[in-house]
């Protein structure tokens, strides 16, 4: 699933709900799959520091995998999109996050501000992510690159829309530059 064009807000009692472009909005649910495991793993890869503080937190529910990913992600969403915004989607249409200084009675005091709430995106690319550059640079398709790797498509595409995300790039042009100007020498 593509992570593009969704505002998230949290409700008075606490729900996630969830609005994607051209979709009526609907909560946040254990049995959204494809949604929840997409931010898991966007989660863990762009923002190692809060994905480990999560899986400490909820680490009582990691032998049921569906809940312990479903409770990372709804808190993760409740910290840092919790407002409706109908200006900005909190996830834009490059799969960039934009957080939001949410409403919390904790501020100033939580022990997880600036770990959880508004993280730090790691910015260092992967071993893998820099096998995806370099062939992204050399001209490669998703199918061919995935073909190169023995790796799907899917997963081909993460890392791309990973690598963009670290490195602050909107296209994959941007991404050639960058290769080429900044790890190829």
């Amino acid at each position: 699933m593509a992570l593009s064009n969704i505002e998230f807000y949290s409700t008075p009692d606490g729900e996630v709900m969830i609005k994607e472009h051209n979709h009526p909005v609907r909560k946040l649910e254990e049995t959204n799959r494809d949604l929840v495991q997409t931010l898991f793993i966007t989660i863990r890869d762009r923002y190692p520091v809060a994905f480990e503080r999560l899986s400490e937190l909820y680490s009582k529910s990691e032998r049921n995998r569906n809940h312990f990913e479903y409770k990372i992600v709804h808190r993760f969403a409740r910290c840092n999109f919790g407002e409706y915004d109908q200006q900005n989607y909190d996830i834009d249409r490059h799969g960039s996050f934009q957080f939001e200084e949410v409403r919390c009675p904790l501020r100033g005091e939580c022990q997880d501000e600036g770990v959880i709430c508004k993280p730090q995106l790691d910015s260092k690319l992967s071993f893998r992510e820099l096998e995806v550059i370099a062939l992204v640079a050399d001209g490669l398709q998703a199918a061919e690159i995935a073909d190169e790797l023995s790796i799907s498509t899917a997963t081909v595409n993460r890392h791309r829309e990973n690598i963009k995300a670290k490195l602050k790039l909107k296209t994959v042009g941007q991404m050639v530059n960058y290769y080429l100007t900044n790890i190829k020498k």
